[in-house]
């Protein structure tokens, strides 16, 4: 009797003990589970903080959901999420060191172009100053649309540059039809992108932003090769402060594409900057002489 009794007790002792065991371990589980829940939140808002993409990306699925405040928004693979994020954080990177230049430096500039010019007709130059400033504020917000629209306005600022320097160089001046009507193919040229993107809208077509980009490229290529051929041909003060803003955009620009699409090194942004201060001082100097 006394041996059933200690067996019968042994036996609910020992289940009583893994009952417990095992609810301890459990408790251990989920202990963890939680922590390492924690753990991975905390590491995805440090991520997010510090836009590194790497630190978040290695928690996405084969189909991940963004919804960005900018209008991206969708389902993609973890290969293209990647890419997506890291464009995001760029951007807004970037956004953070350009409102420390862009905002202040053209009224700056216009004021001192206003005060300091004995020219009579300025209203061409005035209203380049006031497009470089709308361009350079509007590409800073979100949205692709006003992206588009800002380099169509660089498109407009380049254009009138485009015009400068051609007359500069003097190159029609055994062509009395192009010297005096090369002005109204850029304006053409200007009107045909406003008159596609209105017809994109009423009739519903696709509205193509490359040749926007395709025309901005092209008339900042020809404002470099004749601001090259000016500087070199006459020596004038002008053309020397229009070449080097000219090359100070486009190492600016080459920068801003290195770190993009090959090094990404954010270095290369601050270098950019950097080099885009003095732009609009040289601009400012370019008008001022080519005036005299």
């Amino acid at each position: 009797m006394n041996k059933i009794f200690y067996i019968i007790f042994f036996a609910f002792s020992l289940s009583f003990t893994f009952s417990q065991s095992s609810k301890f371990t459990n408790k251990t589980r989920e202990n963890v589970e939680s922590n390492q829940q924690e753990s991975i939140f905390k590491e995805i808002e440090s991520g997010i903080k510090e836009g590194n993409v790497e630190s978040i990306s290695k928690y996405f699925g084969q189909r991940t959901y963004f919804s960005f405040s900018n209008g991206i928004n969708g389902y993609y693979s973890s290969n293209q999420a990647f890419y997506v994020l890291e464009d995001f954080f760029r951007i807004y990177k970037d956004l953070d060191i350009a409102l420390i230049f862009k905002p202040i430096i053209i009224p700056s500039i216009a004021f001192a172009y206003f005060f300091i010019t004995k020219a009579t007709k300025i209203y061409l130059n005035l209203f380049l100053f006031l497009v470089i400033f709308f361009a350079d504020n509007l590409i800073l917000l979100d949205g692709r649309d006003i992206k588009v629209f800002s380099t169509y306005l660089y498109l407009i600022a380049i254009g009138i540059l485009f015009s400068y320097v051609v007359t500069d160089s003097k190159i029609f001046k055994r062509n009395l039809f192009l010297k005096n009507n090369f002005n109204y193919f850029i304006i053409a040229y200007l009107s045909l992108v406003i008159f596609y993107k209105i017809a994109s809208l009423t009739f519903d077509i696709e509205f193509k932003e490359i040749f926007v980009v395709i025309g901005y490229v092209v008339m900042f290529l020809m404002v470099l090769l004749l601001s090259i051929y000016n500087a070199l041909r006459f020596k004038s003060i002008a053309s020397r402060f229009l070449l080097i803003m000219i090359l100070c955009l486009f190492f600016s620009d080459v920068l801003v594409a290195l770190n993009k699409y090959y090094v990404k090194k954010e270095i290369l942004i601050y270098i950019a900057c950097i080099i885009e201060i003095p732009v609009y001082y040289f601009l400012l100097k370019y008008l001022l002489y080519r005036e005299k």
